[in-house]
């Protein structure tokens, strides 16, 4: 609903101020200003805050709760005949006191709902953490395999962040805040809490005498510690976690060359293949490797020992194959397979940075060219799979792009339109397609943060919301997500694996809205220009907030995913953040509104 025209709520923090101080006139005597008093009992949110609670004189309510939109109720407090009642007061006059708040009061509500988003970024993870614990101490299988697993983490590093700051990172919208901030006068001097966005400093990098030690025993390969039915368990976990998702390897082939493999490595490398045996070489050795060390980063949530005894021993036969190797199939598998390593271990750059290796190198095969794909390939099923493969590498692409805010390595136009696609029967890929291309139009369409103006056309806008809408009304029936708002009550969970694709493209769709439409939140001047478009990102990062939270209390999906998914919590966060300092302004909306999205997700999460 349209916000009622206010007198007040029109003029700017500069006109109010300089009512404020228009001169009286000649022969009065002005009355002098004084301080506001703490009130004598703190209201029920100071006190369980445990933070002062000043009340102006003619107010009924403090300010830190007309700030927050929050109800102020005061405790018992004696009255004229020593009699004790609690006392609500009514919600009045909020919008003139909102415009004359001193800085320190600002200040203290910046700080606060700061930890408001430091909490909603962690409570769910440590909710995920508890439920981990819970499952790993009571299953047995895990208590057989404690040895082999150690999931106890190494020290623990901030991964790995672009020192450029582009549009598309969660940390933009925060820095929109801060800089918004400071041109209002009011000093950011309260640092963002760790954890809750990448961190908006250089990253300093580890030199190699910094860098952690490798980790496996001389003369002992990792793999050959585990049982086989552990290597094959292992393996199809990555099936079931990451295959589904972006199907450029034949995991079910890895599995059944899984005893070839651990004998490959248990007896020289050079050993030719027995008779009658699949054929296997040091690639499906790397291939096998990392997918395991995969898989236990997705079961340990988190980078451990375990997977760096794996991976570390690796990576200078991965770089070799990336600049010596002629461009194959497998090399691609590999430089993909790591990327995705890097990305479950929280190190997004990382992940940027190999699968932009992958794409270079299908370029150099011509997987991006319909004639030298069928020349290349002439076995029909060959031709499949090195479809498979470009497509993944194309999407993780976008999605390593957007998540690090770094140049995409494969460029729409330099790919064959006439480039056949994956068949039916990879619904999920393909919907990521188009997402593709969708996140192509947006990127180009997001003005950098240098920018003079932030704002996108309105034509723009309405093509790419158009756009995004038409994407996700064209994900197939059993792909969407039927939204828990709506769910009902007798409405039955559909199976993991698909539950998990239909909440991906569910917060994608959200994700990319958010995105265009972001620049209606990125000034109080853009947001008093259209509130019903700025009330519209809100809504959508509490949505993608709710449906998170709904989903970390009901399956282990976000547990076990949380480096997918905390992509679009952040970036959810990061809006809010950003519309809550700039829309205080606001009528029936605005700042309360925003602060408000924060409450019911902490109550959900926690």
């Amino acid at each position: 609903m349209a916000p009622d025209n206010d007198d007040s709520d029109a003029q700017s923090p500069e006109a109010t101020s300089s009512v404020r101080r228009r001169s009286p006139p000649p022969g009065s005597n002005p009355p002098r200003s004084k301080r506001a008093k703490y009130a004598a009992a703190a209201c029920s949110e100071c006190k369980k805050r445990k933070l002062k609670c000043v009340r102006e004189e003619n107010e009924e309510e403090c300010r830190r709760c007309i700030t927050s939109g929050v109800q102020c109720v005061f405790g018992a407090a004696p009255s004229q005949d020593g009699s004790t009642a609690p006392r609500e007061r009514p919600r009045a006059s909020r919008r003139s006191a909102r415009s004359s708040l001193p800085n320190d009061v600002i200040m203290d509500e910046i700080s606060m709902l700061r930890e408001q988003v430091a909490s909603l970024a962690n409570t769910v993870g440590r909710l995920a953490s508890d439920k981990s614990r819970q499952t790993s101490s009571n299953s047995p299988s895990s208590q057989r395999h404690m040895s082999i697993h150690d999931t106890s983490s190494p020290q623990v590093q901030e991964p790995k962040q672009p020192q450029f700051v582009g549009p598309t990172r969660s940390a933009f919208s925060l820095k929109v805040a801060e800089t918004s901030l400071t041109r209002m006068g009011i000093s950011a001097q309260t640092p963002l809490p760790s954890g809750v966005c990448e961190s908006l400093a250089p990253t300093r990098y580890p030199t190699p005498e910094q860098s952690e030690p490798a980790l496996s025993v001389p003369g002992t390969d990792v793999l050959l510690t585990m049982p086989l039915d552990e290597v094959v368990r292992l393996l199809e976990v990555f099936q079931e976690e990451v295959e589904t998702v972006y199907p450029f390897l034949d995991t079910g082939e890895l599995v059944s060359k899984a005893a070839e493999i651990r004998s490959f490595v248990e007896d020289s490398p050079d050993r030719p293949a027995t008779a009658g045996s699949p054929a296997v070489d040091i690639k499906d050795v790397i291939l096998a490797k990392v997918a395991i060390a995969t898989s236990i980063v997705v079961e340990a949530h988190g980078k451990n020992h375990a997977s760096n005894k794996l991976v570390e021993p690796l990576k200078h036969l991965i770089y070799q194959l990336s600049i010596d190797a002629q461009a194959d199939l497998k090399v691609i598998q590999i430089m993909t397979m790591i990327s995705i390593y890097y990305f479950f271990s929280d190190e997004e750059l990382l992940a940027w940075r190999n699968i932009g290796i992958a794409a270079r190198a299908a370029l150099e095969m011509g997987l991006h060219q319909n004639l030298s794909l069928v020349e290349n390939f002439p076995d029909e099923r060959e031709r499949g799979l090195a479809v498979r493969v470009f497509w993944c590498v194309y999407v993780l692409d976008r999605r390593w792009s957007f998540g690090t805010s770094l140049s995409f390595a494969l460029i729409d136009r330099d790919i064959d339109p006439d480039l056949p696609e994956p068949p039916d029967e990879f619904p999920y890929l393909r919907c990521l397609i188009g997402y593709g291309r969708l996140c192509s139009k947006a990127w180009d369409a997001l003005p950098p943060f240098s920018a003079p103006s932030q704002i996108i056309p309105k034509d723009t806008v309405a093509f790419l919301d158009f756009t995004a809408q038409n994407w996700s009304n064209s994900i197939p029936d059993d792909l969407q997500l039927r939204h828990p708002l709506h769910r009902g009550t007798a409405g039955t969970q559909p199976p993991r694996a698909l539950r998990r694709l239909q909440a991906l493209l569910y917060l994608r769709g959200n994700h990319i809205r958010t995105l265009i439409h972001r620049h209606h939140v990125i000034s109080s001047a853009s947001i008093e220009a259209d509130p019903q478009k700025a009330r519209l990102v809100v809504d959508i990062a509490i949505d993608s907030i709710s449906v998170l939270v709904h989903l970390s209390e009901t399956s282990d999906i976000y547990m076990r995913q949380q480096s997918a998914f905390n992509y679009f919590l952040l970036s959810a966060v990061a809006v809010l953040f950003l519309a809550a300092f700039l829309a205080k302004g606001l009528p029936a909306g605005g700042c309360g509104r925003a602060s408000a999205g924060f409450y019911p997700s902490l109550n959900g999460s926690g």
